[in-house]
């Protein structure tokens, strides 16, 4: 047998090894698309999000190495005056940075807690950098469900509850 072979079983053995320890976290990998977030205020009235509006737009990224990637953004965001972001005034680059989000690293997951954690590495909100974002996960079928723990918006606690469909 060849040296390569031998060592593409090895690593194939390793993956394997890794998904039965932690068959929640190989449930995870795959592409999943956002269908819905859903946003309560501090006294757990349905609001609309501020940064992302009624009808956003996501894809969520999990290999079985163990990286992750997470896009969302407001649908219809309106268009800078030109593809030079310097251009763009000050009101344009707020209204195109709220409305998106995007960041990626590592994860992990926790599986005896349901929950996932998001190890940045690089992200459009900077604070975020080096951080470890947790969120509470749900499968059901076809659908995760993650539920990061409460965020500032506008000024106001809010919690929030995303909705994926695995993409086929």
């Amino acid at each position: 047998m060849s040296r390569c072979v031998l060592v593409c079983l090895c690593l194939l053995g390793v993956v394997l090894l890794g998904a039965e320890k932690n068959p929640a976290a190989s449930k995870l990998v795959g592409t999943w698309k956002l269908v819905a977030i859903e946003e309560r205020d501090a006294d757990g009235n349905l609001t609309v999000p501020l940064d992302y509006g009624s009808d956003p737009v996501g894809l969520l990224m999990y290999d079985a190495t163990g990286h992750m990637s997470a896009q969302a953004m407001r649908r219809g965001r309106p268009k800078l005056p030109s593809d030079d972001v310097h251009l763009a005034s000050p009101e344009q680059a707020k209204a195109a940075f709220t409305g998106y989000n995007g960041y990626f690293g590592t994860y992990e997951v926790i599986e005896r807690e349901g929950i996932v954690v998001h190890h940045v590495e690089g992200s459009m909100i900077p604070n975020w950098e080096g951080s470890d974002q947790r969120r509470k996960f749900t499968l059901v079928g076809d659908k995760l469900i993650l539920e990061p723990p409460p965020i500032q918006a506008g000024g106001t606690t809010r919690v929030r509850r995303l909705t994926w469909q695995r993409v086929r």
